[in-house]
């Protein structure tokens, strides 16, 4: 009995897939696809270390200046073929202007908005900052706000 019962549904089911069957037909079709991909430049900025204030004692008034190396650290990843900037915002008082050093690049900002441009790199670029910062002639002994402001943009 099991036999027979398997027997016709097997039957049934070919019946039924050779009632449904498509004749097979050779050919071929083909057709042109034109793709293009733009790909948006984007630079992100991390900011690794940087102080919130700056110590200025009355030997830097003295001098003029304070010399405070390596304190900022930063990482840049940027996809832009055509580079990217590091932009500095002006420097504001008791300091009358900054000099940045960055691999042998030497910035200074003032009352405008300066920028340090970089090609293309793959990957994640790290920097280290090296700042002195110039006090204006009245500048007395204190705690003051960072006063450098970094940001990157692609070119």
């Amino acid at each position: 009995m099991i036999r027979s019962f398997f027997s016709r549904s097997c039957t049934g089911a070919l019946l039924i897939a050779a009632s449904r069957a498509v004749p097979a037909s050779a050919g071929s079709f083909s057709a042109q696809m034109h793709v293009s991909v733009h790909v948006i430049a984007r630079t992100i900025l991390s900011v690794d270390r940087q102080p919130t204030t700056v110590e200025v004692t009355a030997s830097d008034v003295a001098r003029g200046y304070v010399d405070i190396p390596q304190i900022v650290a930063f990482r840049v990843r940027s996809n832009a073929a055509s580079g990217y900037a590091l932009q500095f915002e002006p420097v504001t008082g008791p300091f009358s202007r900054a000099e940045i050093k960055w691999n042998g690049t030497v910035i200074v900002i003032q009352n405008e908005t300066s920028w340090m441009t970089r090609q293309y790199h793959r990957g994640v670029t790290g920097g280290v900052l090296n700042v002195r910062l110039h006090l204006a002639p009245d500048t007395e002994p204190g705690s003051y706000s960072w006063p450098i402001r970094l940001t990157a943009a692609s070119l």
